[in-house]
């Protein structure tokens, strides 16, 4: 699957869930990511997820009915004439706390960027000041001493 990988990010509601197990939710997040926008969701078979996470396909095949079960994601197969296609969309609901998130992080992450720098040249400014301090208190005010 190509895809731009942007590394994963997942959401607080997704993490701190009680019915999601650790193996459901990253698949959450595997499959947002593989999603395509507008050209139906992920359609990566049970043989990718299979190698991409080292388990069984049947072992895929349970974890994508849970996930179904649970109304987490949304499976549709599509038939055609050469056979079937299956997309996998992320729920509505986990889409919008997805985004949310993201948004989050990216202000966050600028913030952080932006107090950094702030902070960075504090820090440089003290550390000249103390050092000037230092270099006045070292310097020999009066010359006859050595």
């Amino acid at each position: 699957m190509n895809r731009a990988f942007k590394g994963i990010w997942i959401p607080k509601t997704i993490w701190l869930s009680k019915e999601l197990t650790i193996q459901e939710k990253v698949f959450i997040v595997e499959i947002d990511s593989l999603e395509n926008n507008g050209k139906g969701g992920c359609y990566a078979g049970n043989k990718y997820f299979a190698e991409f996470f080292g388990i069984s396909e049947s072992r895929v095949s349970n974890v994508i009915k849970c996930l179904v079960d649970k109304g987490m994601i949304t499976r549709k197969v599509v038939r055609t004439q050469t056979g079937s296609i299956r997309y996998i969309k992320v729920s509505q609901y986990l889409k919008t706390a997805i985004a949310h998130c993201q948004n989050s992080a990216r202000s966050t992450s600028h913030n952080h960027d932006s107090q950094h720098a702030k902070n960075d040249n504090r820090l440089k400014h003290n550390s000249n000041t103390s050092i000037n301090k230092a270099n006045r208190k070292n310097k020999n005010v009066n010359p006859r001493k050595k």
